[in-house]
């Protein structure tokens, strides 16, 4: 059991004795994950409305920007951060719609629209020349967002992305048979534990305390996650255009057991997307950062450490040649 674990369960037991309230555990325990990780919350309000985003005071000349999946929240990343050890300066956003930033039903949540208001957060922020981190759905907009504004981008790194599709996956067949939609309508204790069952093959330990407020939160979402779900169905399937035409370095990372996005999609991206290098993730399902952090964190680090590697030998090659 790790150290980690043990802490969790210890701080479960004894706010929920001394609070009385699972909601005030669980936001205690976020921000012991945060602090942690060395993430700070902080927030900026934008023409469209508020942004909640996490990030750490590391002085680095790399920054890492991390885009959730559907249904997820900044705090997703918050294990993967731990373990990269504040060798980067990071921001870990709340897409719209999700976590704790603007959630307007009628704001707009195609991919294509949420690689836009990512756009905006980043242009106000002043961020360029960065990693671009992608899960699933945010996997999608992250590649939408590099195909328009590529000398932003240094790095993709897509784990288990959406956005181009080869073979169906078992959480997309469950969706169509099913008259409730499992992502999103999760209201009662059985559709939470087969979304979990579906989105990771080995899951982390999680309090059922907290397994109490993750249910109440998603069947209070479940109108705008009805929203937000058809919004990205609008034009996800479309990227393989945009795929061909990235030239830029491209991590593409993959759990093995993924029942979400098939692992089929890791070559099809694979064989896309020109010069990218594939990482298969073995035993691991659709939420590699959460299912294995250190093996996750290894990965993206090792893949930008030879990327900086290269990029320094290449400056140096032109230096030697003047």
């Amino acid at each position: 059991m790790s150290i980690q674990k043990i802490i969790i369960i210890i701080l479960v037991a004894i706010l929920g004795i001394t609070t009385g309230s699972s909601k005030k555990v669980y936001d205690i325990v976020m921000v012991y994950e945060r602090y942690s990780a060395g993430l700070v919350k902080k927030s900026i309000t934008l023409d469209f409305g508020e942004i909640v985003y996490l990030e750490n005071d590391v002085k680095s000349d790399s920054t890492l920007v991390f885009v959730h999946g559907f249904g997820g929240n900044k705090d997703t990343w918050d294990r993967l951060v731990k373990e990269l050890d504040d060798k980067y300066h990071v921001i870990v956003i709340d897409l719209p719609g999700h976590g704790e930033s603007v959630s307007k039903k009628t704001l707009g949540y195609t991919i294509t629209d949420q690689a836009e208001w990512l756009h905006e957060f980043l242009k106000t922020k002043k961020v360029k020349d960065f990693y671009l981190l992608g899960h699933s759905m945010g996997g999608a907009i992250a590649l939408r967002y590099a195909g328009n504004h590529i000398n932003n981008v240094k790095t993709l790194i897509l784990i288990d992305a959406m956005g181009m599709e080869q073979t169906k996956s078992d959480g997309v067949k469950l969706v169509e048979q099913s008259d409730k939609n499992p992502l999103y309508d999760v209201c009662t204790k059985e559709r939470l534990e087969t979304l979990l069952s579906y989105s990771m093959h080995k899951s982390p330990y999680v309090p059922e305390l907290i397994k109490d407020v993750l249910l109440q939160e998603k069947c209070a979402r479940r109108d705008l996650e009805k929203i937000l779900y058809e919004d990205i169905y609008k034009d996800v399937c479309c990227l393989n255009d945009i795929a061909k035409n990235i030239h830029i370095p491209t991590l593409i990372l993959w759990g093995e057991k993924d029942r979400m996005t098939h692992i089929d999609n890791a070559t099809l991206f694979h064989d896309t997307i020109q010069g990218s290098h594939l990482v298969i993730l073995k035993e691991i399902g659709h939420v590699p950062m959460l299912e294995d952090p250190e093996r996750t964190a290894d990965e993206v680090d090792k893949f930008i450490r030879q990327i900086n590697g290269k990029s320094k030998a290449l400056r140096n090659n032109i230096k030697h040649s003047l």
